[in-house]
């Protein structure tokens, strides 16, 4: 949906902070659910594999917010 008017965030720029918002309530969640499974060590291994993961998504999503926030600066100054 491409937005018009004055908003201040284009739907690509709220994407991403809304996924990078989302991820992050779920690594907070996976330490409870670590805590949770200390009992059983290859479930943790396994939760412990899944959250890394999630991590370097979390990384990578952030990577492209920031090229994205310069784009969106560039078209602004131009």
């Amino acid at each position: 949906m491409a937005q018009q008017g004055n908003y201040p965030l284009d739907d690509i720029t709220f994407d991403l902070i809304t996924i990078l918002h989302e991820k992050s309530k779920g690594l907070e969640a996976y330490d409870k659910y670590l805590r949770d499974a200390q009992s059983d060590q290859q479930l943790r291994q396994v939760l412990e594999r899944i959250r890394d993961e999630d991590q370097r998504h979390i990384q990578e999503l952030q990577e492209h917010l920031q090229r994205q926030l310069s784009q969106v600066s560039g078209r602004k100054a131009a």
